[in-house]
């Protein structure tokens, strides 16, 4: 088992980090934004609000945005190729039908000693779906980040776990030759780096890519979310606590950040007709009073022209 070790004018300090600002696109006021995802067959921005239990559709262009009640958390949310979406709940992955909300299941987890919810989640290059479980409790030690699809060829559709002993299981992405996966432990505060055999869908041991930390001038508090990939392999990573998007090349250095009006920056992904745009969300979850007195725009949606593009999302596949 492996193991896991619009904007402003840009502005460059000493360090030659590009400094960048997001703009509020939607004023969701969600308790835990996560799981931005660009559909550009609909030209929407598909997101959930994970306590509440609600995918929701944002029309970047109109401003508006709509709720399908899943009635339990959602941790994340995949295309599959058929157009329909799948749904990463606590007891199942279900297919979801974007136009009616109608929902079936597709595949069940199976049962553990402790009740777990999904987190983030992505298929991977061929089309296989990468889920992150972690206990409703954040227990430590008791997350996993699991795969579904099938073993071989023949085979029926199922899950396997390939890390185990995980926390805050969270985002994950792969470079852009399907060799290299990106993931990251919170309370770790690494983005770790493996690399990725695409055929099998095996990863390799885990080694540090990048610390996000006090190092970067963060808050102690602050830890790695959601990550996305863009055209160039490099890794921008949503700091929870942190109020920031940072942008790290493929050789682990860091680029550029982008400051958020938030602390508790969740998530981020490439939309837009073009891919240029990176939409970004956030959450009020855990905040005090003051806190939220001081942050208006907690939990809602934003997005920033960073000057470079991202990849098309990739699709869950029947056959993988």
């Amino acid at each position: 088992m492996p193991t896991d070790p619009q904007s402003a004018t840009p502005t460059t300090n000493r360090t030659t980090v590009i400094g960048l600002r997001a703009e509020l696109v939607l004023d969701a006021r969600a308790e835990l934004a996560e799981g931005p995802l660009w559909d550009e067959d609909r030209h929407v921005i598909w997101w959930v609000d994970i306590n509440a239990g609600r995918v929701h559709r944002l029309d970047p262009a109109t401003g508006s945005d709509s709720a399908i009640e899943i009635g339990r958390p959602v941790g994340c949310i995949a295309l599959r190729q058929d157009g329909a979406l799948v749904v990463a709940a606590p007891e199942a992955l279900l297919k979801l039908n974007p136009e009616t909300g109608a929902t079936g299941i597709l595949a069940r987890f199976e049962s553990e000693p402790i009740a777990l919810r999904c987190n983030d989640g992505k298929p991977d290059p061929v089309g296989r779906f990468w889920i992150d479980r972690m206990a409703f409790d954040r227990a430590p030690g008791a997350g996993s980040l699991v795969r579904y699809g099938r073993s071989g060829p023949g085979s029926e559709a199922g899950f396997e776990t390939v890390l185990r002993g995980l926390t805050i299981p969270n985002g994950l992405d792969w470079s852009g030759d399907g060799k290299r996966m990106y993931f990251v432990d919170s309370v770790r505060r690494v983005i770790s780096v493996f690399d990725f055999d695409e055929k099998n869908g095996r990863i390799g041991e885990g080694r540090p890519f990048a610390r996000v930390d006090e190092s970067l001038g963060l808050p102690a508090s602050a830890v790695p979310d959601g990550l996305t990939i863009d055209e160039d392999d490099c890794v921008w990573v949503a700091v929870w606590g942190g109020g920031c998007v940072l942008r790290f090349g493929p050789g682990g250095s860091l680029l550029t950040r982008v400051d958020v009006p938030v602390a508790r920056v969740s998530s981020c992904a490439f939309g837009g007709d073009d891919l240029a745009e990176l939409f970004i969300t956030t959450a009020w979850e855990g905040s005090t009073s003051d806190e939220r007195a001081a942050e208006p725009e907690a939990g809602g949606v934003f997005r920033v022209r960073p000057g470079v593009r991202g990849r098309r999302a990739r699709r869950l596949r029947e056959g993988a």
